[in-house]
């Protein structure tokens, strides 16, 4: 009898907490817990169409993931600085580090890239909106 009556105990809460930690993981991923008013680090979805991927960004430097094309980033503007040649080719797979002092830095600021895919030989600009530090 004591047994059967342990056995009950521990099947009737253990259901109740795994439909608690289920709820809980649910509000998560639908980002109740997030703080309002968190930007993400680039928007709109980050170099989507390019053959980049974002990876970080500071007040100095912004580092991308190039593709599989090969490409040279020629240009960079910013809000808060004036177009730049820079000419920094990004081979296949590997990670670049654009540096322009204080050009990425704050949030809502705007960020032009101009690049040419070497594969094709044509030039492309790709805009995007980095937040954060």
């Amino acid at each position: 009898m004591k047994a059967q009556a342990a056995l009950e105990f521990l099947m009737t809460y253990g259901w109740a907490i795994l439909i608690v930690i289920a709820v809980g993981i649910a509000l998560y991923t639908m980002g109740v817990f997030k703080k309002p008013g968190a930007l993400a680090p680039c928007t709109p979805p980050c170099f989507t169409g390019t053959p980049f991927a974002y990876v970080d960004h500071n007040a100095d430097n912004l580092v991308l993931q190039v593709g599989q094309k090969r490409v040279n980033v020629t240009e960079i503007a910013s809000s808060k600085c004036p177009l730049t040649s820079i000419g920094i080719v990004g081979e296949p797979n590997t990670q670049i580090t654009i540096t322009a002092t204080g050009c990425f830095g704050g949030s809502g600021n705007n960020v032009q890239i101009n690049y040419k895919d070497l594969e094709s030989g044509l030039s492309h600009t790709v805009n995007v909106t980095l937040n954060g530090p």
